[in-house]
């Protein structure tokens, strides 16, 4: 239930100018050198069009960059319409979020493709999901939910979603489903994660109360398994470089089988007005760059809650309003990074 709570280029233009002082000195010599039967018009014409040339956005660097850039989207959900699915008493999605939505909007957005996570209100019924990376191929990575109910053989199922006998290829570990007084770092939370790491599956750990209440059981975990690859949700839900919890976010970069998502910053950011583009958040993505590499860093929207917040496309913008950040920390962060940890995952033209 607590996941469904949803809360209310310069240096380019610098050198574009000196790119076009350097152009228009070159095009002067080069006219001196012209016969002198040379039309006047001729002269005008030529230095019109380097000119423009010179002052043309789309000439730098930054803009190719962009517009060459595989943008993908590392956390997000979807699930059916009331009308399409049977959901449990307090289960009902507080937002429409459908699959044929999702895909709408990345279109109109620019974005190639996502990780779509399980759902708290699909609990353990997966075929959503399923049927989502049928119907678009190359497009989806799913990550499921882990079962960790001593009523049921968590293992057993994880083993029949997880690739290659599944469609699944990253799991989320929710500390808040493990029984009472129980830890993730019980027998069967070790099994789950230890056959992450031998599936090559990604683990996800979603801290809603705060990284410090699941902080040691984490660091067993991936000591123990340094095998597994881990994810960690949302900037560790730490509010801004001043949160408690912030240094323990980037003490996990001493994990190197840890990245972090830059994702759902209205979720967390900090301050007295929250709006777009979620400023309180840009020091963290500074500070998770610093320690933890842009390689190891990957942007999510936090889709269909972000649709009534700031809205998908510009949620897709954000880290692009980031000063500091090279062109390469963006490609990374906007997707690069995702289609690194899932090879061969996402080759959808549409």
């Amino acid at each position: 239930q607590h996941f469904l709570s949803s809360p209310s280029s310069s240096s380019s233009l610098i050198a574009g100018r000196v790119f076009g002082f350097k152009t228009l000195t070159a095009s002067s010599k080069f006219c001196s050198r012209r016969k002198s039967s040379r039309s006047k018009s001729s002269k005008s014409k030529s230095k019109t069009i380097i000119v423009s040339m010179a002052s043309n956005p789309s000439s730098s660097s930054s803009s190719s960059s962009s517009k060459s850039r595989k943008v993908l989207d590392a956390h997000l959900h979807v699930w059916p319409t009331p009308g399409e699915y049977s959901y449990q008493e307090g289960k009902v999605p507080p937002v429409p979020g459908s699959v044929e939505e999702l895909v709408e909007v990345q279109a109109k957005s620019g974005v190639a493709g996502a990780m779509i996570v399980q759902p708290i209100n699909l609990l353990f019924d997966h075929e959503y999901l399923e049927k989502a990376v049928n119907r678009y191929p190359g497009k989806f990575v799913l990550c499921a939910l882990a079962n960790p109910s001593p009523n049921v053989n968590g293992e057993k199922e994880l083993e029949k979603l997880l690739h290659p006998a599944g469609a699944f290829k990253a799991v989320r570990f929710n500390p808040g489903l493990w029984p009472e007084k129980e830890k993730m770092t019980n027998d069967i939370g070790k099994r789950m994660f230890r056959m992450c790491g031998d599936k090559d599956a990604v683990v996800g750990f979603m801290c809603f109360h705060g990284l410090d209440k699941s902080y040691e059981e984490m660091c067993e975990l991936m000591t123990e398994f340094p095998k597994t690859r881990v994810l960690i949700d949302h900037f560790g839900f730490a509010r801004g470089i001043s949160d408690p919890n912030w240094q323990k976010v980037l003490s996990l970069a001493k994990f190197p089988q840890v990245s972090v998502k830059v994702s759902a910053q209205f979720r967390v950011a900090a301050g007295e007005k929250i709006e777009w583009p979620y400023e309180s958040t840009f020091e963290q993505v500074k500070d998770l760059v610093k320690h933890f590499g842009a390689e190891r860093l990957v942007w999510g929207s936090d889709f269909p809650f972000v649709v009534n917040e700031c809205g998908y496309e510009k949620a897709s913008q954000i880290v692009n309003e980031i000063e500091d950040l090279t062109e390469e920390e963006r490609d990374l962060i906007l997707g690069g990074s995702l289609e690194k940890m899932f090879p061969k995952s996402f080759y959808s033209s549409s």
